[in-house]
């Protein structure tokens, strides 16, 4: 799956590169956006995808091409996990048996992005968002269950295009990289990172 993943960041990369001579003004409004995410983990805590997850951001226009804005995010992962043995991280004892992992995370980040010149309709973009990630890590077992969370910094990475209808609506397709310093000593992880593909709706003033 992360191959498909940068197969479709190299195309919006090449998409950008090609259009970058024509204008629209679509770029040059303020915006409010609300998106379903679908993410794919990247650490060795849980390696199922997700698809409840979503965002909401508002970005104001600073120069012509140039946001700034807020957003929040949140991905919630489900894995089951046949028969296994579960160690205590002091190794006083362990616990056999099939277990559920989960994991759930809002990121909240301060975004930076660049919209490049497009088309009639569409609009590429690439930004970062930078901010803090809340995470919380459970292992479900029988009647039982063991969790863990806390917070971590966090750094969003994203390249997208934006479709739009009018000077007010447009759809949205952004790929993302979701890296997090979240980690949890108790299952031996170091970092909770995930890849995102985003699909939203974008509203305009």
């Amino acid at each position: 799956m992360k191959r498909y993943i940068i197969s479709f960041l190299v195309l919006l990369i090449a998409y950008t590169s090609g259009h970058a001579q024509s204008h629209t003004s679509f770029a040059g409004q303020d915006k409010f956006i609300i998106s379903w995410e679908v993410a794919f983990p990247s650490n060795d805590f849980i390696t199922h995808e997700s698809y409840s997850g979503g965002r909401i951001a508002c970005a104001k226009m600073v120069k012509e091409n140039l946001s700034v804005g807020l957003g929040g995010s949140w991905n919630s992962f489900s894995q089951y996990v046949p028969k296994t043995t579960y160690q205590k991280p002091d190794g006083s004892g362990a616990l056999t048996s099939d277990i559920v992992k989960e994991v759930y995370s809002v990121p909240l980040t301060l975004d930076v992005n660049y919209y490049f010149k497009g088309g009639k309709s569409l609009v590429p973009y690439v930004g970062i968002g930078l901010g803090g990630q809340y995470s919380e890590q459970t292992i479900y077992f029988n009647i039982y269950s063991i969790g863990e969370n806390g917070w971590g910094f966090v750094a969003r990475p994203e390249i997208g295009v934006t479709y739009h209808f009018n000077s007010r609506s447009a759809i949205n397709l952004g790929g993302i990289y979701n890296y997090s310093t979240v980690k949890s000593d108790a299952f031996n992880t170091d970092q909770l990172s995930h890849f995102v593909l985003s699909l939203g709706f974008v509203f305009s003033e």
